[in-house]
């Protein structure tokens, strides 16, 4: 994980250069970070816009000040399309009518936070923001994503991290949790998703995920 401390715009462009995916043990590519302390929320916006709307990376996360610029690899984006159709799918299965928010930017003046998420949606109704997100995280360190988006109500977090997923819920006292499985979709099996998301082909690892549903018994709509 490579950290930084800048100040300067020009500092803060020349820091993308440096970003370069380390490998992990298997030999795949991770994301690559930096983090770049003391931006406003002014400079942050400026930053955003400079790289352009439509870019699929880098993804930007902003808290109080704090921007991390973050890079994805072939890998992270191979987890992120596995898991989010998965989850297509099982919605599907469900009969369970959501709103697909991808990266889109969830941000906040007020908030003093920002976040690109690699996948979130809205369950049952469309919402200003997501009850789910999903993040694949390679490689540590990094803002604190969970306090980025405890600013924005969002109900459930889960990291893709070690070949695993990590859930955390917000409890009723607006802090999170970490939960053996999803509040939010409790039928789901956290380790067929886990399974299938281990297998190199997409059709292959689709077929077994839509086998492992009907296998294990279906689910009913939470």
């Amino acid at each position: 994980m490579l950290s930084s401390v800048l100040t300067r715009p020009d500092e803060a462009s020349a820091s993308l250069s440096l970003l370069r995916p380390e490998r992990l043990a298997s030999g795949a590519e991770a994301e690559e970070r930096v983090i770049i302390c003391g931006i406003s929320w002014d400079r942050y916006l400026a930053f955003d816009h400079a790289l352009g709307e439509d870019r699929p990376s880098p993804h930007l996360y902003y808290r109080e000040g704090e921007l991390e610029i973050m890079t994805t690899s072939n890998e992270h984006e191979r987890i992120k399309k596995w898991i989010g159709g998965f989850l297509e799918i099982y919605f599907e299965h469900l009969g369970l009518e959501v709103t697909p928010r991808g990266q889109a930017t969830i941000r906040s003046a007020l908030k003093q936070a920002g976040a690109e998420p690699d996948e979130a949606w809205c369950l049952n109704e469309e919402k200003k923001f997501p009850d789910l997100v999903f993040e694949v995280a390679l490689t540590s360190g990094g803002v604190d994503k969970l306090d980025i988006y405890r600013r924005f109500d969002v109900r459930e977090v889960w990291f893709w991290r070690r070949d695993k997923l990590e859930i955390f819920a917000l409890n009723p006292n607006g802090k999170y949790e970490a939960v053996p499985r999803s509040v939010l979709l409790p039928s789901l099996d956290l380790a067929l998703l886990a399974t299938c998301g281990a297998i190199g082909s997409w059709q292959k690892a689709r077929q077994a995920f839509r086998a492992g549903l009907v296998t294990r018994g279906g689910a009913k709509s939470p």
